[in-house]
C-alpha cells in the first residue's frame, strides 16, 4: 500500500499544527514549514476541516488550529480523511461480487490490522517520538 502525498502532507501538517500549540497558523507560515505549496496544502486542510480535526479561523489574526488535543488525534484519523477511508481494495469494502474472491478474507485483516495500528498512535505519540 502506498499512501498518497495527501496523506503525508496532511499529517507532517497536523503534526506542525500540534507542536505549535495554541499558535495560530497561516497557509503561508504552514504552507513554508511543510514545504508544501499553498494551494495543494488549502485543498489537503479543508479535508481535515470537514473531517473535524483542524479549525480555520478568519480574519487578520486568523490561520489553522487543531480541534482536539493531540493525544485525542489518531494517525488512523487523519489518513481516513485523507485517503478515502484507507480502503486497498473493493473486497474490503464488501463490494465485492465474486464469491469465489480469495482476497476478501486475508486483504480485510490487513485493513483491520492497518487500521488498528494506526487508531493506536496519536499526534501526541508522534510529537514524544520526534528526534529530528
Amino acid at each position: 500500500m502506498k499512501l498518497s502525498t495527501k496523506a503525508r502532507y496532511g499529517l507532517k501538517a497536523c503534526f506542525i499544527l500540534a507542536l505549535s500549540k495554541d499558535n495560530l497558523l497561516t497557509l503561508s507560515e504552514l504552507s513554508a514549514r511543510t514545504q508544501v505549496t499553498p494551494k495543494y496544502l488549502e485543498k489537503i486542510m479543508k479535508m481535515l476541516i470537514k473531517s473535524g480535526i483542524v479549525r480555520s479561523t478568519r480574519g487578520l489574526y486568523g490561520g489553522y488550529s487543531l480541534c482536539k488535543n493531540p493525544s485525542e488525534i489518531s494517525v488512523g484519523e487523519i489518513f481516513r480523511a485523507l485517503e478515502d477511508n484507507l480502503e486497498i481494495t473493493a473486497c474490503v469494502s464488501d463490494e465485492c461480487d465474486d464469491q469465489y474472491c480469495p482476497n476478501r478474507n486475508i486483504l480485510k485483516k490487513l485493513y483491520i490490522g492497518i487500521n488498528d495500528l494506526l487508531d493506536s498512535h496519536s499526534l501526541q505519540d508522534l510529537i514524544d517520538d520526534y528526534k529530528c
